[in-house]
């Protein structure tokens, strides 16, 4: 089967949400600058606004808006950077473009600080704290070296003055643009910090509520939860699982004769015993102390489940499950019963339980399924 062919917005703008948020701003941008190049070439050129040598200047300056940065974005040659976006060099760039034309062109200057103000701000939901710091400094400096070749060279119309007022104005407002920016990016940093954290305390919650902290099998409460889905599958596809509840034979006298340490490593490696012997589709949960619970999703005859016992009976006579007693041996008692619909869960496992308890009655180390 082919795949589908991708939309003309997936093809212009990518899939990945980041890497779509790029490039849409990327886009935007490339739009700014072509409509300002049309306005420039249609309109301020041929009504002598400014000179075909200006011109020319911006135009080349507006190249890389339009064509540069955006394919730099989409193509995913800026991710190796820290800014994949490309924000901070976009709002630069911008920048630099208005800043020549404050001081090559007359009209319009107050409108082109406001622009440098709003560029700024741009920057507000991309920029790092340091990105944000630097780019605002950067563009002060713009304005200050403005500042200082309108005092040395003479600027159409540049009464220095004047602009100095303006411009000390305008720096005391990116500067405080700038501590803003820089405010909003640490806070934004810390809101996903403490997101993180969030979310791995909620794995971590999630991995002791779901698993016990001994054996590393799933808890009981995890294992009824995944019963209860098995069961709910079965109701609705028919296709019959089996279920064993089973016993460490003798447990109790191992704990008093070797001791808990000794207890716990029994129960561990009867644990990574199980894993290994079972399937990966097979699912196996700490019942009680010494007590186990086996889920066997699509088991539709009672010796499946009995081939699964016996080969962990087998696997247990040699496993060395101390090292401290490394002579000892377990073995485990089971009930074993399949599912017949439309019974409950709680009708399921009392018969496993009933042949538990017969196993355990006709001599333990045997498995015994259910009526």
């Amino acid at each position: 089967m082919s795949a589908p062919t991708p939309s003309w917005s997936d093809r212009l703008l990518g899939t990945e949400p980041r890497m779509r948020d790029r490039t849409v701003m990327s886009l935007l941008g490339s739009l700014v600058y072509l409509v300002w190049f049309l306005v420039m070439v249609t309109f301020a050129i041929p009504q002598q606004r400014i000179s075909a040598d200006l011109g020319l200047l911006f135009a080349v300056l507006m190249v890389p808006g339009i064509l540069v940065f955006y394919p730099l974005v989409r193509s995913g040659w800026s991710q190796r950077f820290a800014d994949p976006g490309l924000i901070s060099v976009q709002i630069l760039w911008g920048c630099l473009i208005a800043v020549v034309a404050y001081a090559t062109v007359p009209t319009g200057r107050a409108a082109l600080l406001q622009t440098m103000g709003l560029a700024l701000v741009f920057g507000f939901m991309s920029l790092s704290p340091r990105a944000a710091l630097r780019t605002g400094l950067i563009l002060i400096g713009m304005l200050m070296t403005v500042l200082a070749i309108g005092h040395l060279f003479p600027l159409p119309e540049f009464r220095p003055t004047a602009q100095t007022v303006k411009l000390l104005a305008a720096v005391f407002i990116m500067g405080m643009i700038t501590l803003q920016s820089r405010k909003f990016a640490l806070l934004r940093e810390r809101v996903a910090h403490e997101r993180r954290t969030l979310a791995e305390a909620q794995l971590a919650l999630e991995r002791v509520t779901r698993h016990d902290a001994l054996t590393g099998l799933l808890s009981r409460l995890y294992g009824q939860e995944r019963l209860d889905q098995e069961h709910q599958r079965a109701l609705l596809s028919g296709r019959t699982f089996g279920v064993v509840l089973m016993d460490l034979d003798h447990f109790k006298q191992i704990n008093d004769r070797h001791g808990h340490q000794v207890g716990d490593e029994v129960l561990v490696a009867f644990a990574q015993a199980a894993r290994e012997v079972l399937r990966d589709t097979d699912l196996i949960a700490r019942w009680g102390g010494e007590e186990f619970l086996i889920i066997l999703p699509d088991t539709h005859k009672a010796g499946k489940a009995l081939q699964a016992l016996e080969r962990l009976q087998a696997r247990l006579r040699t496993t060395v499950v101390s090292e401290t007693e490394p002579a000892l041996r377990i073995s485990f008692s089971a009930g074993y019963a399949l599912w017949r619909a439309p019974e409950d869960v709680d009708v399921l496992l009392q018969r496993a339980d009933r042949a538990l308890y017969a196993a355990k009655h006709a001599g333990r180390n045997r498995c015994v399924e259910a009526n």
